[in-house]
């Protein structure tokens, strides 16, 4: 299967250059088409010190489609709906041609959560908390990135 040729390829590339603070591994072994990126938080964001999950699913038309993404790992975050782990990915899908690949989908979501946008949110109360209250936000991140993105 060619897509697989092309996954397997990407994978290697992304082993032998890592994305700084992301470790890639296969959701289930000898299966190339459901990855799990594990993000560190990043660096002065409310995420800073947590471990986050993230499902790259390759398994529909990929790379004629975007794969599918989710946190898997609860997270507080005005892009990220807190009950499923859906990402607002519109962003992503819109500028999709299968020249991209899976390292820009994980840098994507890196600096989703480095910087939100609130202004095209999933979690309405938590971007309205976000531009209103940005101090709260930042507590309540915090909160919830303690409690379950633990490393």
């Amino acid at each position: 299967m060619k897509s697989n040729a092309r996954i397997n390829k990407e994978l290697k590339d992304l082993d032998e250059e890592p994305i700084q603070g992301v470790e890639i591994t296969l959701k289930v072994e000898d299966d190339l088409t459901i990855w799990h990126a594990i993000i560190d938080g990043p660096k002065d964001s409310p995420y800073e010190g947590g471990k986050f999950t993230v499902e790259v699913d390759f398994t529909d038309s990929y790379p004629f489609k975007c794969p599918k993404v989710h946190f898997v790992t609860s997270i507080y975050h005005p892009n990220i709906k807190s009950d499923t782990g859906e990402i607002c990915t519109a962003a992503i899908e819109k500028q999709w041609v299968p020249t991209l690949n899976a390292q820009f989908v994980i840098e994507s979501i890196v600096n989703l959560m480095a910087e939100p946008r609130p202004d095209d949110p999933l979690e309405a109360e938590i971007a309205e908390q976000y531009m209103n209250d940005f101090d709260a936000y930042v507590e309540h991140a915090q909160k919830h990135t303690s409690e379950n993105a633990t490393s």
